[in-house]
């Protein structure tokens, strides 16, 4: 296997057992954040050390089936069901149009400074990513938390609302309005 396609065997078989554990354990945000975290060591590890890229790219490719596991299904847990193909299709149209700008802004830093620079870029993108992740995390830990709530606690808050629907009772309002 070479380096390359390391990552796409990689995250071929850590992709499902990533989603399996997300879907058991919950806890979104927490699992979105330890993928960057996973993201950055593999960075540092290609910048700072001279080990083999391939343990990077295993890393990265975890990290990345860890991050996708955790990260999209939470469009379904925030938005109205009818909804949903909006809010994916602008996320993919968010995802391609940051990868376009990256990768022309990647190929102009790695022409004029070099790998090691490239390589300090994209961890300095992954550091900011931890800190919306936290800022993420704040948020939800003060509005529901329904985010970073186990599945068992999703189910408990979900019980509770209808409950208050049926004795009348304000009902918790949508994470995005209609």
């Amino acid at each position: 296997v070479s380096t390359q396609s390391t990552g796409y065997f990689v995250g071929a078989v850590a992709s499902p057992v990533a989603g399996a554990i997300i879907d058991k354990t919950g806890k979104n945000v927490l699992w979105l954040l330890l993928a960057v975290l996973i993201t950055l060591l593999a960075f540092a590890l290609l910048t700072f050390t001279f080990l083999h890229p391939y343990f990077a790219m295993v890393l990265i490719a975890v990290a990345y089936s860890i991050c996708a596991s955790a990260l999209w299904p939470m469009v379904s847990l925030v938005v109205p069901e009818y909804q949903l193909g909006t809010a994916y299709g602008m996320m993919q149209s968010i995802q391609n149009l940051g990868l376009a700008v990256v990768s022309l802004l990647a190929g102009a830093l790695l022409t004029k400074f070099g790998y090691f620079i490239l390589l300090l870029h994209f961890m300095a993108w992954l550091a900011l990513a931890v800190v919306f992740i936290l800022l993420l995390w704040a948020w939800d830990a003060r509005s529901t938390g329904y985010l970073n709530a186990s599945p068992a606690k999703r189910v408990e808050m979900n019980s509770d609302e209808v409950q208050s629907v049926l004795d009348g009772d304000e009902v918790r309002q949508p994470l995005l309005n209609d």
